[in-house]
């Protein structure tokens, strides 16, 4: 006999076929209502006149819910006391978002299947004691969120918001965007601009003075509260609209406030907000401070949802270089993000085929994942901890459309024609798909995952001891970090000098990026495999020297490049930093091998233009986060410089003609044939035929 499944309650009223999945069913999912899709405790038995009354009793309670949210509450009213009772919260709950093949939902869901008819009766009847109540229209908002949010207006009204949208056009011409956050900036801007007007409630006007910043805060929290709908055919004007205009979102505002931040760290000098180092760094804390006031009023709501986690990795980013790389609240935001990112589900496969959502979301969500897992190995290994994203536990996936797919107010772009699902991938299948793809945020994160792939096996072999002994791990690893970069497409590889590339600042920065990550992983398998690290070998050294040298090369040059995905500040802390520290033990030491390859002149000038550009403040000076970490380091190399380039004055007579050369030395004059105005054009030519300079 088959077991008979009740319908959830839209399905039943919509009268469409349930999945019967518990405790959200499949199509409840894939058309947003996850928050409404509930089981009746007895949804066989007949509706008694009683149970419609009480029914209409909780309209009528849930209409009085909605009118508080809409209607500012007195002081000492009921309904403020009611609000203010976090206790008196309804929860949407059982509904906590992505819940695997291990959970307690798919155990009991394999019971329900699989219990006789009876059965189930009988714990619908027994079980639940009180029917579980329909969630209301609208969640009581608790007063700390709806202080938050007042705060976070409040503040923001103190602000330039004109301004800093224009700070953040200004920004965007040079290229640079928000990684991950690029499809929404310019929306989010232009949304923030006229926010009190978006924000004013429907039926009042604009500048009635009655409508304050609690009205305005009110009907942001009920817009952020209202879920993301999208289908299949959803386009990505339909799904903008969604987050501006009346529609106005906390997310939205977050977003605009991490771009306003990020503009105003890459800008140092913009004459309408500010004029000095010291006027900007203020703008850029309370910029991050209102921001974080956003962004948890967006967790307070629990509302977790696409926008939210865009939300969360461009505030990690933002703290990141606000607070420094080893900041905590840079560390804890992390674990927030990969928590997000696991409540959500986008560790699975993401499919839109059978999800029923447009490719453009779908690619979204793809890129979220892989930008997400690259950054977590990247903190890891930056700070010496376990990372928390692992990928045997996830369905390793990247972004497989490399053009925007959000230009086209279809929702459909330019596109390319093979897909990439596989972490590792041939070269003739990158080469057919990345061919006529330009360079953007799209192909860092793609090739940021691929090397933080395995990253991840190196990170787990520095679990076993005496790991040098492993040479068939350790070959192997190899020969696949120099398969990955052959598989790149060619212009993705840096092949000059970035001094010679022709090609434009985010390309240039992008070129840099991508070879410092090929580098710094076999920097990596190779500082794992030393049996002393005190002693480089020729292969690590041979990594570090070039690492330090293209991140010399981009100080240099960073008028002429533009943040393809990492800052400057992290490129030298992540690259530039070990890489200098294996280069300084190797001179230390006296390992350095005597070859052209190992020009120890040349080590020492990389070590030296490092300390000087560090010295000097010219990209970091002191008082920002990350410059206390630069000058420890300074010191150590500058200590080393000292010592190699200290003059040893010789003992006695016979070592200094031994060190100079008898025959040709005493006669050697800088001077000679040479008048004193020609000493800038001859006089380094002289010094050069110096006898112990002569090859």
């Amino acid at each position: 006999m088959s077991v008979r499944h009740a319908a959830c309650e839209p399905c039943r009223r919509a009268k469409l076929a349930c999945g019967h999945e518990r405790p959200t069913c499949a199509r409840c999912c894939s058309r947003g209502q996850i928050d409404l899709c509930v089981y009746r405790a007895r949804p066989f038995r007949r509706r008694s006149p009683s149970d419609r009354m009480r029914e209409q009793s909780s309209g009528a309670r849930s209409s009085i819910r909605v009118n508080a949210l809409t209607t500012p509450p007195l002081d000492n009213s009921p309904i403020a006391e009611v609000i203010g009772t976090s206790s008196s919260r309804l929860r949407r709950y059982p509904n906590p978002g992505y819940l695997g093949d291990v959970s307690h939902a798919t155990i009991f869901n394999q019971v329900s299947s699989r219990a006789p008819s009876g059965v189930v009766a009988a714990q619908h009847d027994e079980s639940v004691q009180q029917p579980i109540p329909n969630p209301p229209p609208d969640t009581f908002i608790d007063q700390a969120t709806f202080d938050r949010a007042n705060h976070a207006l409040s503040l923001l009204d103190q602000l330039q918001v004109s301004g800093l949208a224009s700070l953040i056009r200004f920004w965007l011409k040079k290229g640079v965007n928000l990684a991950l956050a690029e499809p929404f900036v310019e929306t989010c801007a232009e949304a923030a601009v006229n926010w009190r007007e978006l924000s004013t409630p429907i039926g009042a006007k604009v500048h009635d003075a009655s409508i304050g910043i609690v009205q305005r805060a009110r009907v942001l929290l009920e817009n952020t509260h209202r879920p993301l709908m999208v289908h299949r055919h959803s386009t990505a004007a339909e799904y903008l609209s969604q987050m501006s205009g009346k529609n106005l979102r906390w997310e939205s505002l977050g977003i605009f406030l991490a771009a306003a931040s990020r503009a105003a760290l890459d800008t140092s000098s913009f004459a309408p907000l500010y004029n000095s180092d010291e006027a900007r760094r203020g703008l850029i804390k309370a910029l991050t401070y209102i921001g974080d006031c956003c962004l948890e009023t967006c967790l307070a709501l629990d509302c977790l949802n696409d926008l939210q986690l865009v939300l969360q990795y461009e505030n990690l980013i933002v703290h990141s270089q606000v607070d420094g790389d080893q900041s905590y609240h840079s560390w804890r935001r992390m674990g927030d993000v990969a928590s997000s990112l696991f409540a959500l589900g986008y560790h699975e496969k993401i499919d839109q085929d059978s999800s029923d959502i447009p490719l453009f979301v779908a690619e979204l969500r793809r890129s979220c994942f892989a930008r997400i897992y690259a950054a977590d190995k990247s903190l890891a290994i930056f700070l010496g901890r376990p990372p928390r994203i692992m990928k045997e536990f996830c369905y390793f996936q990247l972004p497989t459309k490399f053009t925007s797919l959000w230009e086209d107010s279809g929702g459909v772009g330019k596109t390319s024609t093979s897909p990439l699902s596989s972490p590792m991938i041939t070269g003739r299948d990158a080469d057919e798909s990345h061919n006529d793809q330009v360079l953007n945020y799209t192909s860092d994160t793609f090739c940021s995952a691929l090397f933080a792939v395995i990253k991840e096996e190196i990170l787990q072999l520095f679990r076993k001891r005496h790991v040098f002994s492993e040479t068939g791990i350790i070959n192997e690893l190899r020969l696949k970090i120099d398969q990955q970069w052959q598989d790149l497409p060619p212009h993705y590889r840096l092949t000059t000098s970035l001094k010679d590339c022709p090609l434009g600042p985010f390309a240039r920065d992008f070129l840099a990026g991508a070879r410092l990550e090929y580098l710094h992983t076999h920097f990596l398998l190779g500082f794992l495999s030393q049996r002393k690290v005190a002693e480089p070998d020729e292969a690590l050294l041979r990594t570090a020297s070039e690492m330090l040298s293209i991140v010399v090369e981009t100080i240099i040059l960073r008028d002429r490049m533009a943040n393809s995905g990492t800052c400057l500040i992290w490129k030298v802390a992540q690259y530039g930093l070990p890489a200098a520290g294996i280069i300084s033990l190797a001179l230390l030491n006296s390992t350095a091998p005597d070859s052209r390859q190992f020009s120890r002149s040349k080590m020492i000038q990389a070590l030296s233009v490092l300390v000087a550009e560090i010295t000097i403040g010219s990209w970091i000076q002191p008082g920002e986060p990350n410059f206390a970490l630069f000058s420890q380091a300074t010191r150590t190399i500058q200590s080393l410089l000292d010592s190699l380039t200290a003059l040893k004055v010789p003992s006695e007579a016979s070592d200094s003609q031994q060190l100079l050369g008898t025959d040709g030395t005493d006669n050697w004059d800088p001077y000679i044939n040479s008048q004193s105005w020609e000493l800038e054009m001859d006089f380094w030519a002289s010094l050069a035929e110096h006898p112990t300079l002569v090859n």
